[in-house]
């Protein structure tokens, strides 16, 4: 699999109607502020679930980051899955997070409005297509 590509397909289809009204109000506010912000929630379930969750050794990551909650995922062979940690000027202390699960145990709403603009993209066929080819972790 090619991590960019899998990365820039889900940032590059992230709006701000997938924000809480709480981060939409903030973008609002502060228009200048990174497109990232307020998606790491959303971000990093949809990954999750793309990349087939627990069974294939991604747990979900929870932290507090300069005073703001903040999810990732990590993987089994301890990699780090971060979509949107460039909505952060400081870097995030990893080996703080504890990993837990997301609050519903299916895809969110707003997890599957983004993971079917994924799965019907021509990127998403090709990323698929390649991950059988090449199952290397980002």
């Amino acid at each position: 699999m090619n991590w960019t590509d899998f990365c820039d397909l889900i940032l590059d289809n992230l709006t701000d109607d997938l924000l809480t009204k709480q981060y939409q109000r903030l973008k609002q506010s502060n228009p200048s502020i990174p497109n990232t912000t307020g998606h790491c929630y959303v971000a990093s379930e949809t990954a999750f679930h793309l990349l087939g969750g627990k069974k294939e050794g991604w747990t979900p990551q929870y932290i507090k980051h300069l005073g703001c909650p903040h999810w990732f995922l990590k993987h089994t062979s301890g990699v780090i899955l971060d979509l949107t940690n460039s909505q952060f000027k400081t870097s995030v202390d990893y080996d703080k997070a504890r990993g837990t699960g997301f609050l519903t145990k299916q895809p969110s709403k707003r997890a599957k409005t983004l993971i079917a603009r994924i799965s019907g993209s021509k990127e998403w066929a090709k990323i698929k297509g390649k991950a059988h080819v090449k199952k290397n972790r980002p």
